[in-house]
């Protein structure tokens, strides 16, 4: 670890905490390489705050610390992977485009349409109507929850159930 333990960060962190919140962390983010990094980015800030600050609970100010730092991790993976479904939607939607306008070309693009038009038929409505407001109409995740009344959250699963279902389906018929 980047800092030494002092005397006074002595009393207050072990190994045993360390251990505890590891665990703790491992069993909230489902990655253990993940949940010791933030074990170990609770013990540097732990260590900054008890420099300016008395501890009164040391335990209660480690899972404080360790919850925040879990908090905003997922925070940002849930955003991560939002960019990821908007990117596997765009090279979705871009696979269907054409250089060559021969007839050949235009046989393979109306049987991949027909293949695509049976994958979203096979889709609940919910789903369906998701992906198409969204790759044809251009609505927002939050427009699309107000048409549905669901939350942005359940378009997300929408958006990426469509995608991967259409997805494998234009896959099996190659």
């Amino acid at each position: 670890m980047t800092n030494a333990i002092t005397p006074d960060h002595a009393l207050y962190w072990s190994e045993s905490l360390a251990e505890e919140l590891l665990q703790f962390l491992t069993r909230r983010l489902r990655c253990s390489d993940t949940a010791a990094e933030i074990t170990h980015e609770t013990y540097i800030r732990f260590c900054q705050t008890s420099q300016s600050t008395p501890i009164n609970n040391a335990r209660a100010l480690a899972y404080r610390i360790a919850l925040n730092l879990a908090v905003d991790y997922q925070r940002k993976a849930k955003v991560r992977s939002d960019r990821a479904v908007e990117g596997d939607f765009e090279e979705f939607a871009d696979s269907f485009q054409s250089t060559e306008a021969g007839p050949e070309q235009l046989a393979i693009v109306q049987q991949k349409l027909t293949t695509l038009e049976t994958a979203l038929m096979e889709l609940p409505p919910d789903c369906r109507n998701a992906f198409l407001w969204r790759g044809i109409d251009g609505l927002t995740y939050l427009e699309i929850a107000a048409r549905l009344g669901i939350s942005e959250s359940m378009v997300h699963k929408h958006l990426s159930r469509a995608t991967a279902h259409c997805s494998q389906r234009m896959k099996d018929s190659c």
